[in-house]
This record gives structure tokens, sequence and C-alpha cells, in this order.
């Protein structure tokens, strides 16, 4: 998939997306018209990180943890 794709499947914009590409988080190589080919196992497992990522936060947080002092 391209950039534009992989922004559209991970409800990111497109200069994150590439942002991730140079942090190593997905992989791709670029194109001859300066775009990116990026693997798309690598963007499949990077929209599971962050949703198990944002689950485990928000099973963290409760009202039982941290009381309202009431």
């Amino acid at each position: 998939m391209n950039v534009m794709e992989a922004a559209r499947f991970l409800f990111v914009s497109r200069p994150h997306v590439r942002v991730l590409l140079e942090r190593g988080a997905l992989t791709g190589a670029p194109t001859e018209n300066s775009d990116y080919e990026i693997d798309d196992a690598s963007v499949a497992k990077y929209a599971a990180d962050r949703r198990l990522a944002a689950r485990e936060y928000f099973d963290s947080q409760s009202e039982d943890s941290d009381p309202l002092g009431l």
C-alpha cells in the first residue's frame, strides 16, 4: 500500500505515516515517484499494537483506582 492508503487505514495524516516510516514503526521502500510502497503486514501490526495499547490504557483507568475524594 502507499502512504495515502496507510494513512486512511490507520486514521492518521500522511506526514505521520512518513514519520512512522522514518522511526521504523512501518516498513516500506521508496518508489520512483517519491512515494513509498509500505508493507501491508507492518501496517496491520502497527494498528494492532496501537489498539492493544489503547485497550490496556483504558482498562487501567477506573474510578475504583482513583476515587474523586468522596
